[in-house]
């Protein structure tokens, strides 16, 4: 079998993007609210500071280095969030304009369509639903549109990502993808027309995968519609909302490496198991508030992240692959989510000791 490859979200938010700046004023990025966080209880760890500063990503120099460090680390593939709104691209200047315009990139990429509403969350308030700026569902015309860029501007790319000869697509919500088209048979249709626009541009076939909100799904429905696999986008739906303001690390874990036997044991699809190396999503949170655990993102803060046993879950999810025969990868959630305390870049805390415990345990 394939020895899995690791591919590492990638969260594309520090830059400025014109259609942020009409919310949130000229130059905003999401290390506005990094640089804002504070301790929320005591030990609580906040600042978060990177090691080698706020970096602006569409920077060539800065985008050179980030996929220069994430190859020296065992990461094969970034799994890219990519955002399009009312029919228009959103955060994604990175990736057109800078990782695009990399001479023979050493990680290549892979497109995770974030099909999720877009809200004010910068910062959320404890009180009140946050204002939605654009939904995350699409109709059949818009899908199809969107289809059509993403296969013309991405998937003929040669540094795109295949897994056994297949272009690699993720979808973030089943849920929201229905509720756009209008339901299961409907997505069926408008993945088969993914399928061919794909063909028919010389990209061959696709993986599709779906990340999240497929789990009180009947998993006949999610191959009938069309999806190759499952996952989830991190270990936020497996995190507890009743044991207070604070979670271990080690026994979040377990859960969540529990959860990936459970999911092989049901789903008639290929289950990818999903790690990551902690949670602090506080900065999302107007810091003058109240903490309070509820839904996202007021979630509880992982308080011991560790290196040595996030290798050990990276071990794991190599085994769990190897052994159910599942697509030959693994995600990471994720390379650069600073604001809700998930990343692998270095930062003052601890150093590179992450991105050198996912080549230990990548195998790399």
């Amino acid at each position: 079998m394939t020895e899995p490859e690791i591919a590492a979200i990638y969260f594309p938010s520090w830059h400025a993007d014109r259609r942020r700046d009409a919310y949130l004023g000229d130059g905003f990025t999401e290390w506005e609210l990094v640089r804002a966080g504070r301790p929320r209880f005591p030990e609580h760890r906040q600042p978060i500071v990177p090691l080698d500063g706020h970096l602006d990503e569409s920077d060539p120099a800065v985008m050179s280095g980030i996929v220069r460090r994430a190859a020296d680390a065992g990461v094969s593939a970034f799994l890219w969030d990519w955002y399009w709104y009312d029919e228009a691209d959103f955060l994604n200047r990175p990736l057109d304009e800078t990782y695009l315009a990399l001479p023979d990139p050493a990680v290549q990429f892979a497109l995770m369509w974030a099909n999720h509403d877009w809200r004010d969350v910068f910062p959320a308030r404890t009180e009140g639903e946050p204002a939605l700026w654009w939904p995350g569902a699409v109709d059949a015309e818009q899908f199809d549109r969107m289809c059509e860029v993403i296969v013309h501007r991405y998937l003929v790319e040669p540094s795109y990502w295949k897994v056994d000869g297949a272009a690699w697509f993720s979808v973030f919500s089943y849920e929201t993808l229905l509720e756009g088209l209008g339901g299961a048979e409907a997505a069926a249709a408008a993945l088969r027309r993914f399928r061919d626009m794909a063909r028919a541009a010389g990209v061959g076939e696709l993986h599709l995968n779906v990340l999240n909100h497929w789990f009180d799904v009947d998993p006949a429905e999610l191959r009938a519609v069309g999806f190759d696999s499952i996952g989830s986008y991190g270990w936020g739906d497996v995190m507890p909302l009743d044991r207070g303001p604070t979670l271990a690390y080690g026994p979040w874990a377990e859960e969540n490496e529990a959860r990936w036997e459970a999911e092989a044991a049901r789903q008639s699809l290929p289950f990818v198991p999903t790690v990551t190396m902690g949670w602090d999503s506080t900065t999302r949170v107007h810091q003058d508030d109240p903490m309070v655990v509820t839904e996202w993102p007021h979630l509880p803060v992982v308080v011991d992240p560790d290196p040595d046993r996030f290798e050990q879950s990276v071990r794991r999810a190599r085994e769990h692959v190897e052994r159910h025969r599942t697509p030959p990868v693994v995600i990471v959630n994720a390379w650069n989510e600073w604001t809700e305390g998930s990343y692998l870049e270095p930062d003052e805390r601890f150093g590179d000791a992450f991105p050198l415990a996912l080549r230990r345990g990548s195998g790399r």
